[in-house]
């Protein structure tokens, strides 16, 4: 058992005292997972309660198990791996009946070179219905099959807490997932030589619309030439109001649109119409001449009076329409003359809408 506990502490050295030339690995960003089968050899020291009597074991190879284990390895050095194994072994003081349990375990693996490799971790095992907590130390070699299939030799040692060493020979076959394959069965020769670097053929970016982005950047392919692009090969645009007022004046007393002034009533529909968002709100005023009264109540028909052609004559909804009179109160022109008068008889809408609009160069 001495010598047991000497080998442990060697194995642990040669852990920690790992060369830091390790190799790159087909394990490197990838998992792994498969089937492990071995021998396990007892301490002489450990006993078994089966059927309420306590047995003890030979030492030696006198247990076999079988298993799983799957692991991560996170750079070409480092990795670790769980397992499971189901042990069975012989009894030193029965031949009736066998004693079984099992292990559970994790492990911080190291790649000294491509094949070989090294772990150490914690285990719990369990045999026989007494149960310990291990120190395992590991060392094996690895062969790959395929890219994605290797097959593992590997013989450990394992220190309880309670002064048990006992050790192990297992096979493994595991399979490699995620991540990228790169190995080949010459990658071991291979790492050894510096690599040749292949001749770079020069790149041409092309600029497909003339727009002064590169078609690998370009997000607006197919520019129409003249207008000014940002960093992505869009057309840049700007802000730009557009207003428009509509006038329509009235003869005195009257609500009657005259028939020459339909035609600005038109343009302010069609105006509405290329700006579906916008709405209108047609006001309407009179002259200082006859009541207050009267006067106001002859500005709210005039305002209808427009309103009604936009909705009925030219088609636009009625919910963007307002009418409003403001009768004689808000004089567009003193009321001094008669010339002034005329003008103050009338109604006015007037409209404005911000647009985007390309910038040309």
């Amino acid at each position: 058992m001495k010598r047991l506990t000497l080998l442990s502490v060697a194995v642990a050295s040669a852990l920690l005292s790992a060369p830091v030339f390790a190799q790159a690995s087909n394990e490197t960003g990838r998992f792994y997972v498969g089937p492990r089968i071995g021998m396990f050899g007892t301490d002489s020291d450990r006993v078994a309660l089966e059927r309420n009597q306590l047995h003890t074991f030979g030492g030696g190879f006198d247990s076999v198990f079988g298993g799983l284990e799957a692991g991560f390895q996170f750079t070409p050095e480092w990795g670790y791996r769980v397992y499971y194994d189901y042990l069975r072994g012989d009894l030193e003081t029965t031949d009736s009946f066998d004693s079984s349990g099992n292990v559970l375990g994790i492990d911080v693996v190291y790649n000294f070179t491509e094949k070989f490799y090294g772990a150490a971790g914690i285990n719990a095992t369990e045999l026989g219905n007494v149960s310990n907590q291990f120190l395992r130390l590991s060392a094996g070699y690895r062969e790959y099959l395929t890219d994605d299939l290797a097959l593992t030799v590997e013989g450990a040692l394992q220190q309880s807490d309670g002064d048990l060493t006992e050790f192990m020979f297992l096979t493994s076959l595991r399979w490699y997932f995620g991540g990228n394959s790169g190995y080949s069965s010459t990658s071991s020769t291979a790492a050894s030589e510096p690599a040749q670097a292949a001749p770079v053929a020069p790149v041409v970016v092309a600029d497909s619309d003339n727009d002064g982005v590169n078609d690998n950047l370009d997000k607006c392919p197919n520019t129409q030439a003249g207008y000014v692009v940002d960093a992505d090969g869009c057309v840049k645009y700007e802000n730009e109001v557009v207003k428009r007022d509509l006038i329509v004046n009235f003869a005195i007393n009257s609500a009657t649109i005259a028939a020459d002034q339909k035609a600005d009533i038109k343009a302010a529909a069609d105006f509405l119409k290329q700006y579906p968002q916008l709405d209108i709100t047609v006001e309407g005023y009179t002259d200082s001449s006859g009541p207050a009264t009267f006067n106001q109540q002859l500005s709210e028909r005039r305002a209808k009076a427009v309103g009604d052609a936009l909705i009925n004559e030219y088609g636009i909804a009625a919910e963007r329409v307002t009418t409003v009179g403001y009768g004689e109160s808000k004089p567009r022109y003193p009321n001094d003359t008669r010339e002034n008068r005329i003008k103050n008889r009338r109604i006015e809408a007037h409209m404005k809408v911000t647009k985007k609009v390309p910038v040309t160069e």
